[in-house]
């Protein structure tokens, strides 16, 4: 019998220990599919709740928190205190923070919604880097924590790179406390130090759903952007760390990029923002044959390809026709497999006819990831407090549709038109899982045609 090697002790090694437990034990809110995302741990409002009773918190005027999920009851009780927070744009691809500042006389609901990255987007402004904010706190979200301050997120470096950014632009100090909000689980007696390198940011306090940790000796934090551990197609992906760049090297400084693109944090990113490009899809599409391939290609391969097709061809049945001479009814001999394509056929109409009898209205939603799953979409549906009445699900095209009936009661007009903009309105920026297709990564909803009877107020947005 083989012995088992045991596992690597890497940062992922970690990561996916605390991964399967916490989907083991359910210990996840919506998205329950964790991998390469900070876990919307249970318990995430308790933890937020326990932070803003922290002299740390109570003292900040502007909190940097991040965009995650479970980070989000953290921006509700910050706006509720009337402070001010910055939230980073996801993946730094439009800019760098977005500036939320309550009103004054706003409810918890409207503060909710405003926390929310719906919210963010709808009413955040944007700081560029001649911004000359200051933050007095910085809240993270995690994977995995030690008890001494190492922290690992989910492995694309953002955190670390955006506390770098504002270190470069003086908006922190090297004393600014940063804070993480976790599970207990999500809490390790050890982290190696070997794995861990200049750039990564330590955490000096732990706050989870029973306990707060202080970090008795505090981890050094970066100083700055290390150019020397970015990539040129790292700088690539994100204008404002090309501006960065530049504004370092009219300083004088040397600016020095590795040699070798060792980066592993966004490769598959960028490797499906490649393969499939704004409003290409990602299922059917033609491959794309390289400028190279091309150019290598010759008189004898073209005649090979044309000789030696890719796929066989299909094999094609006709038809007997019977030609009608008399009076008598069509008749048309087909297959054993047409009668029963035919009839399966003529069996979905009939279902559809029957069930759809009673529908109001549909929604087609579209630019949908294939690693989403329908249970994903009913839990982001039912975030949004939109019940349809069913879901046509189809998945494998990147589309949707829901199905909405029962809007129109007994004393509703027959020529009354129906008003959906409010169910339209709350399924506006909608993302759900790690959508590629499309640049802003939000669901695109629009009204399934054709609409009878149905009166939108406002979808331009959409």
């Amino acid at each position: 019998m083989t012995e088992k090697l045991p596992e690597e002790v890497t940062k992922m090694s970690f990561r996916r220990k605390v991964w399967d437990y916490m989907t083991k034990n359910e210990l996840v809110n919506f998205p329950v599919s964790i991998h390469k995302r900070i876990p919307n741990f249970k318990g995430a409002a308790e933890a937020a709740q326990r932070l803003a009773e922290l002299d740390e918190f109570k003292k900040s005027k502007t909190i940097k928190i991040n965009p995650d999920k479970p980070q989000e009851p953290v921006r509700f009780l910050a706006l509720e205190a009337n402070k001010e927070i910055i939230v980073p744009i996801p993946r730094l691809r439009s800019g760098l923070f977005l500036h939320v500042t309550p009103v004054a006389g706003m409810t918890k609901e409207q503060l909710k919604t405003l926390a929310s990255m719906h919210g963010l987007e709808q009413s955040g402004k944007p700081l560029g880097l001649d911004s000359h904010i200051k933050v007095d706190l910085v809240v993270l979200g995690s994977v995995c924590v030690s008890r001494d301050g190492y922290r690992l997120g989910k492995g694309e470096g953002f955190a670390d790179l955006e506390f770098a950014m504002m270190m470069r632009m003086g908006t922190i100090t090297e004393n600014t406390i940063v804070i993480t909000t976790v599970h207990d689980c999500q809490i390790v007696d050890h982290l190696p130090p070997q794995l861990f390198k200049e750039y990564d940011v330590p955490v000096d306090i732990i706050v989870t759903p029973t306990q707060t940790i202080f970090v008795e000796l505090r981890q050094k934090k970066p100083t700055g952007i290390l150019w020397q551990m970015l990539s040129e197609r790292r700088l690539k992906t994100m204008q404002v760390l090309q501006q960065l760049k530049e504004m370092d090297e009219k300083d004088g400084k040397d600016v020095v990029l590795k040699e070798v693109d060792s980066d592993v944090e966004t490769r598959q990113y960028i490797k499906n923002r490649l393969k499939y490009p704004k409003n290409k899809k990602r299922l059917g599409a033609k491959r794309d044959v390289s400028n190279t391939e091309k150019k290598n290609f010759t008189a004898e391969d073209v005649k090979d390809k044309i000789d030696k097709p890719r796929f066989p061809r299909k094999r094609s049945y006709k038809k007997v026709k019977v030609e009608e001479e008399n009076n008598s009814p069509n008749i048309k001999v087909r297959t054993k497999t047409e009668n029963s394509t035919k009839s399966t056929s003529r069996l979905r109409k009939n279902l559809r006819a029957r069930t759809r009898a009673h529908i109001d209205f549909s929604l087609k939603l579209s630019n949908i990831s294939s690693g989403v799953r329908v249970r994903d979409l009913k839990n982001a549906l039912l975030e949004r407090g939109v019940k349809p009445s069913e879901i046509t699900w189809q998945g494998y095209r990147g589309i949707c549709y829901l199905h909405f009936s029962k809007l129109r009661s007994e004393t509703t007009l027959p020529d009354q038109p129906l008003q959906v903009d409010s169910i339209v309105a709350n399924l506006q920026q909608l993302r759900i899982g790690e959508t590629a297709n499309d640049e802003e990564g939000f669901i695109h909803v629009e009204p399934a045609k054709p609409i009878s009877r149905i009166e939108v107020t406002d979808v331009t947005t959409v």
